[in-house]
């Protein structure tokens, strides 16, 4: 027993120095083997779930570099495991808001109740719950110490049109003056990007292509569309400029929905050609082993994958799709994820942020600024990933998408990215934030569905955004019809 446990203790030592965790199932099996076959029990769980890599430690594959995957498993979620999630939350983005100069000073909720006299106040809190008055907004935020009302009048339109855009459980600076019980709010502040955020470029010439939303297995998959783009990327279609951007071409993201799955919709078995999932990823397997190997290629999940559907996803299971875990290129990411390509001697390369998107048409319905810009869903995403970047939260509302009771909250952009990706509306859009993020949606490679026909939603496949990191402009290339628009 002295020579298992000494064993045991150096096992962890070393364990813990290469920055893997290990979890008590782990331990408690090293209680019940002989010290000869801790090699052996180790080999083997290193192959299951219960050893994790760190996922706030920068991990390296070939040239693109994993910032942060998550890589756990969904469980039962307790009490305990709300309250600390929701701390996560609210002391990351406190930390961002006090970078205000409106925030340096803020006073806790507890404070507000000793103030006898009307004073100016700040505060930074958690939005509880959000009520329409017949003069205004009556917000109840909440922080560590207890919970205040604040007050929004319609008398002050530029304030009042700010606090219609407020959603559920975000985080926020406010400030105002105090009364008994009560903040009359003047001011508003989410953590946003700050405008010291620097556009970055890289020193070398290389491109970057953004895909999703393949959906293999779907009878409305656009085969010979995606079969014109393999022959584009392998340099054998279009002319000399576009035989020379494929050249360039030494990253392709792709983000999420990579098959059509089983049964995601109520028709959906009806417009399958391929009825299984394993099959489905040994197709997409097929079609991107047709990709050059100097091409690097990033996956994270979506909905239509065989992933569980709350958020953070992991990233996609060997045991389904075991064909792409053979494919050396390929890089597997969580959903959401952050990366970094193109670093080189004395240039840090580019952050970039991977989220689907499937939460987007929650706040694209319920934040007033955002619903009334364009009346179709599908195309305000655009406006949302701007609205979540001002939050600096993916999916503020937990309620407002399935959620994981993580003990850290991996939906807060806490590390700002340089590029933004999404996808899951089938639409490809892109813009600037803050003149240093570059935002990109994704189209796919499905022509329109029955679910898609009954909610009115048009996609636009084949169309495929580009990215020169060099000079950070956007080519759009359309295997749909022309090459390039």
């Amino acid at each position: 027993m002295q020579e298992l446990d000494i064993k045991k203790r150096k096992l962890i030592e070393f364990l813990t120095e290469k920055n893997i965790l290990i979890s008590p199932d782990f331990l408690n099996d090293l209680n019940s083997v002989e010290p000869s076959a801790i090699s052996e029990l180790i080999n083997k769980k290193l192959n299951e779930t219960e050893i994790h890599h760190k996922t706030d430690k920068i991990r390296e594959t070939g040239s693109v570099k994993v910032v942060f995957s998550y890589a756990g498993q969904p469980k039962k979620s307790t009490a305990q495991d709300f309250i600390n999630h929701f701390n996560s939350r609210y002391n990351s983005l406190k930390k961002l808001l006090q970078q205000r100069a409106q925030l340096e000073n803020v006073t806790s909720v507890s404070r507000l109740k000793t103030k006898s006299e009307k004073e100016n106040v700040a505060v930074i809190g958690m939005v509880y719950s959000k009520e329409d008055t017949k003069n205004g907004i009556m917000l109840t935020v909440e922080d560590p110490t207890g919970s205040t009302k604040v007050f929004f009048g319609k008398n002050k339109q530029d304030i009042f049109s700010k606090a219609k855009d407020i959603v559920m459980d975000e985080v926020l600076g406010i400030t105002g003056v105090s009364g008994k019980g009560i903040i009359f709010g003047n001011g508003i502040f989410s953590p946003d990007i700050p405008l010291t955020k620097e556009i970055k470029k890289s020193p070398e010439e290389e491109n970057v292509l953004f895909m999703s939303d393949l959906h293999i297995g779907s009878k409305k998959f656009l085969e010979e569309e995606f079969m014109k783009f393999i022959s584009w990327i392998k340099g054998e279609l279009g002319n000399e400029k576009q035989k020379e951007l494929s050249s360039k071409v030494k990253y392709i993201f792709f983000t999420g929905d990579m098959i059509d799955g089983i049964s995601i919709y109520p028709t959906q078995r009806e417009e399958l050609n391929i009825m299984t999932f394993k099959e489905q990823y040994r197709k997409l397997a097929e079609y991107l082993k047709m990709i050059p190997e100097n091409i690097q290629l990033i996956i994270c999940p979506g909905q239509h994958d065989v992933v569980p559907i709350a958020e953070p996803q992991p990233p996609l299971p060997k045991e389904y799709c075991s064909e792409l875990y053979e494919l050396p290129n390929v890089t597997f990411v969580s959903n959401p994820a952050m990366v970094n390509i193109g670093a080189k001697e004395g240039f840090s390369g580019f952050d970039v942020l991977l989220y689907h998107g499937a939460s987007y048409n929650y706040y694209a319905d319920k934040v007033e600024s955002i619903r009334m810009q364009k009346p179709n869903l599908s195309e305000r995403s655009e406006n949302v990933m701007k609205f979540l970047l001002q939050k600096r939260h993916l999916a503020p509302t937990y309620d407002g998408y399935p959620r994981l009771a993580t003990e850290v909250d991996h939906l807060i952009i806490d590390r700002i990215p340089d590029i933004f990706i999404s996808a899951d509306v089938h639409k490809h859009s892109t813009f600037t934030y803050k003149n240093a993020i570059t935002g990109i949606i994704s189209s796919c490679f499905q022509s329109k569905t029955s679910f898609q026909e009954k909610v009115g939603h048009n996609p636009e496949p084949g169309i495929i955004p580009l990215l020169n990191l060099k000079t950070r402009e956007i080519k759009i290339l359309n295997f749909g019809g022309t090459q390039e628009k």
